[in-house]
């Protein structure tokens, strides 16, 4: 089954201004129009190269030559270029627009001195111009409305099915454990076993781990507070089998090395249905939702006209936006 095109993947794929990303086919000059190679028609629209590139151009950028060659990665990259431009056909179809004054204020805002690493962080690069940015945000609010309208609407999570899905897989499962714990943790077998003698010569853990321990938790003596038990690596079980006011022999983990502490457990319970309501509606929300994106991105798919002209080589991207990752 194709890979569910996603909403946070619509635009993780941006053009960096000020880099050549154009792909010249010598042996297809009638393809080549404007510096541009026509890569793919979707139902009759023309996407070049370029195109594809400006799509991808973050994802590339985080890429090294190994993922260049892995066909899977460039498979899901053009699936996604290619329900990226059925589904905004689809928008323009149905006739949505956008608030352009709502588009030149954040387009605005990300091209102020203070909207440069947002900036960064949306499209991979400090210096996308006004144009490219506006187009990107045009086609994100387009297929967030189309989304909305046509999926959103029509999503009614009942109580009965919350109820369902507590009982089938919320309700039996097993109790969360709590212990205020605290830890020595260093990365040097040496430092901890100079850890251990100075807890055994009767230093107090709090000092002992201020001196030693290289976690963040080091300044607070080693607390690390109530923690339970699932939401923590395995290695942390080992706490678990302590008594109150015992600490550990030096633990051996992937990470390093851990000496811990448990100062009280608190009362095992299991979440009941109230605390979990909310979290439950948003789960069954996000499986309803991606769900009928599905079907829509595969019934724009079994309509759509689709014929590819040149093939894409996510190596191209490198040698052209200088990536030497």
């Amino acid at each position: 089954m194709r890979k569910l095109y996603l909403l946070s993947a619509i635009f993780f794929a941006v053009i960096l201004s000020g880099c050549t990303f154009f792909s010249k086919d010598d042996k297809k000059e009638s393809a080549v129009k404007d510096n541009r190679t026509a890569y793919i028609i979707i139902n009759g629209e023309t996407l070049y190269d370029k195109d594809f590139y400006n799509f991808a151009g973050v994802a590339l950028r985080e890429m090294n030559e190994k993922d260049y060659k892995n066909q899977e990665i460039k498979q899901y990259l053009v699936n996604s270029f290619i329900e990226h431009n059925l589904l905004l056909q689809e928008a323009k179809k149905r006739n949505i627009t956008v608030d352009e004054k709502k588009i030149s204020a954040v387009t605005d805002s990300f091209l102020t001195e203070a909207g440069t690493q947002d900036l960064k962080v949306y499209s991979g690069s400090y210096t996308t111009d006004a144009n490219t940015l506006s187009k990107i945000l045009r086609e994100k609010f387009m297929i967030e409305t189309l989304i909305y309208n046509t999926i959103n609407t029509n999503i009614d999570i009942s109580e009965e099915s919350i109820r369902k899905e507590y009982n089938e897989n919320y309700s039996k499962a097993p109790v969360s454990r709590k212990a205020h714990l605290f830890q020595i943790f260093t990365t040097d077998k040496q430092v901890a076993e100079k850890a251990m003698a100075e807890l055994k010569r009767g230093l107090s853990f709090n000092e002992v781990a201020g001196r030693y321990s290289e976690g963040p938790e080091k300044d607070d003596g080693g607390d690390l507070g109530y923690i339970v038990d699932t939401d923590f690596p395995e290695i942390f079980s080992e706490a678990f089998k302590l008594r109150v006011g015992r600490h550990s022999d030096i633990i051996k983990s992937e990470y390093g090395y851990h000496i811990f502490l448990v100062k009280d457990f608190g009362t095992p319970k299991r979440a009941d249905y109230k605390d979990l309501k909310t979290e439950i509606h948003f789960s069954l929300y996000n499986k309803e939702q991606n769900k009928k994106i599905e079907e829509l991105v595969n019934e724009l798919y079994k309509n759509a006209n689709i014929e590819y002209i040149t093939d894409i080589k996510l190596s191209d991207f490198a040698g052209k936006s200088g990536n030497n990752r």
